[in-house]
């Protein structure tokens, strides 16, 4: 795939076409200098917010997984035990050598294009090829260009089938299917999960395969920044499917924002009594 699957809106192209035919050493231009104080503003932010934020949320996530497994039996679930069947699935695919690329630059390229229009955006034009893809549209910030690594996009088509599929069937009804002449008993709610599974490891898949060949979505954002927002978002949406799927009452987004602020707590004392 092309490394450069995220194309700049027409003025900023034609900005850095005109900074590339002035000579070398001209760092004093206005457009150069307003993009270094916006890479530099990003980086402060990525150290000040992003990386403790980043920190404790990976934190908050292990502990709740620790909590699950050891006290709740979440691993029994059949959420978890079909969401890791499709990982697996994913897995063996991936291994056989079935690598969809053009599927995952489809995914890429509309990420940048649906939330480039939800800012309002103008689509001039799109390409989607094995090779790689672009979107060239009227209007640039952090969430279009980085839009296809914090929206893992087929999970969310996954989802909106069965919620729609979900409003005129039951999911969690257990119906009988002959396969090869016996009769199994399933719940159509366990594709739900898997298919959740598969589409959410070919996200992650894909997105540290891209984030490792430089993309210039990556570098117009700072790579620094863009990384630990990837991280973040990745992280909460994880937190956020763990909650959906656990079948523990005890588990909820209050209890969450407990477990968060209680270890955010934790690390600043440890930070605190570390260095002063």
């Amino acid at each position: 795939m092309s490394a450069n699957t995220y194309r700049l809106n027409s003025r900023d192209r034609a900005s850095q076409q005109m900074e590339r035919s002035k000579p070398a050493n001209v760092r004093r231009h206005p457009v150069v200098q307003k993009q270094s104080r916006v890479k530099l503003y990003k980086s402060w932010l990525a150290v000040l917010l992003l990386l403790p934020m980043g920190l404790i949320t990976a934190m908050t996530l292990g502990e709740l997984l620790w909590r699950a497994m050891t006290r709740m039996e979440f691993w029994r679930s059949e959420q978890f035990a079909f969401f890791s069947l499709g990982g697996v699935a994913w897995g063996v695919v991936w291994m056989a050598g079935f690598q969809p690329v053009k599927m995952y630059v489809l995914g890429h390229e509309l990420s940048h294009l649906i939330v480039a229009r939800a800012f309002g955006g103008k689509i001039i034009s799109w390409s989607v090829t094995a090779q790689g893809g672009y979107v060239e549209t009227n209007k640039s910030n952090t969430w279009i260009t980085l839009a296809p690594y914090l929206i893992p996009f087929y999970s969310v088509i996954v989802m909106l089938v069965f919620g729609l599929v979900g409003m005129f069937f039951h999911l969690q009804d257990t119906r009988a299917i002959s396969l090869a002449g016996h009769v199994v008993h399933m719940r159509p709610v366990w594709i739900f999960y898997a298919l959740l599974g598969l589409s959410w490891w070919f996200h992650i898949t894909y997105t540290l395969k891209t984030v490792i060949a430089r993309q210039s979505d990556l570098e117009r954002n700072g790579e620094f920044f863009s990384m630990l927002l990837i991280f973040l978002i990745n992280v909460a949406l994880i937190v956020g499917l763990f909650l959906a799927a656990s079948p523990s009452p005890g588990l909820s987004f209050l209890e969450v924002g407990r477990c968060w602020m209680g270890m955010a707590g934790w690390l600043w004392d440890l930070v605190l009594g570390r260095f002063w």
